[in-house]
């Protein structure tokens, strides 16, 4: 099996700036923040932040393709990256430099480096594991296409004429079928952020009405869980109805964003309603365990 290691760019540099800037200012903020509810908000946007970072970054150093007989390797370091495309279904390469033209859907990059999926013009819907636009190699496959920028460039060429796969030219046109409803990874998140918005919007207002609530309940509270601020039931129930309606509009949003994206990218539209999933998940876990502390 023929090893190339990826050319090794500066792509590097501006992930790991922008992974120190954004954790020292969410880190100040969740010190500056006195808010219970923005305080989880905060941290758990810290972990999920450290390991979207973390996970490029060992993309980005540690990038290599291989070749066998039959099939073509993307891989990484530790496993996180294992891509095999079957010779079979590649239907032909076309080779590109300089500044990648496009429009990037996920990852990180665009003018000199570029990891994740984007738009590329005059390719279309491209997976892109390229760490520097010195000379890229596109591949192209009946269900999407990979960019890539061996170091030996050459010799990967050569090796793929080798197994009958040629330079050819193309064009893409944007998907004007979208079925998400129809696509379960997307639906079934869809419909779980559905249900918890309204349970988080009708809940409090049900339990108002049948006199479950305290005659006094907590409003606000500070980072220690500590109530800050005490109300009637009613406007505790108003006050969390209001958070089920924003996790609806943050749906809403998500719905048309993933929407638009999928008409490129399918894959890429999913990380919206992963959004609105786990920010609906949070909302609901902070409201039980506020009913469950002071029911």
């Amino acid at each position: 099996m023929e090893t190339y290691k990826s050319i090794k760019g500066k792509g590097i540099y501006p992930i790991v700036g922008i992974s120190v800037l954004y954790n020292i200012f969410l880190v100040l903020l969740l010190f500056v923040v006195n808010s219970y509810e923005i305080s989880i908000i905060l941290k758990i946007t810290i972990i999920v932040f450290n390991i979207y970072q973390l996970y490029y970054i060992i993309i980005c150093t540690s990038l290599s393709y291989s070749m066998d007989k039959e099939n073509l390797y993307i891989t990484s370091s530790l496993g996180i990256k294992n891509i095999k495309i079957p010779f079979s279904s590649i239907q032909g390469y076309k080779k590109a430099k300089g500044y990648i033209k496009g429009v990037k859907l996920s990852g990180y990059g665009k003018n000199h480096f570029a990891i994740g999926r984007a738009i590329i013009e005059k390719i279309g819907s491209t997976y892109m594991f390229v760490t520097s636009t010195e000379n890229i190699i596109y591949l192209k496959t009946e269900d999407m296409n990979y960019g890539l920028s061996p170091e030996d460039f050459n010799k990967f060429e050569k090796e793929l004429r080798e197994n009958d796969i040629n330079e050819i030219s193309w064009e893409h046109k944007a998907n004007r079928n979208i079925n998400l409803y129809k696509d379960k990874k997307f639906f079934v998140p869809f419909i779980i952020v559905a249900v918890l918005s309204l349970t988080i919007a009708l809940n409090p207002i049900l339990l108002y009405l049948y006199n479950m609530l305290p005659a006094m309940m907590p409003l606000n509270f500070d980072s220690q869980f500590l109530a800050i601020k005490l109300g009637t039931g009613k406007q505790f129930a108003f006050k969390q109805m209001v958070y089920g309606l924003l996790n609806m509009a943050i749906l809403f949003c998500m719905y048309y964003a993933a929407y638009f994206c999928a008409k490129y990218d399918r894959k890429s539209s999913y990380k919206f309603i992963y959004i609105s999933l786990i920010i609906s998940i949070t909302f609901f876990i902070m409201q039980i365990r506020i009913l469950l502390t002071f029911r």
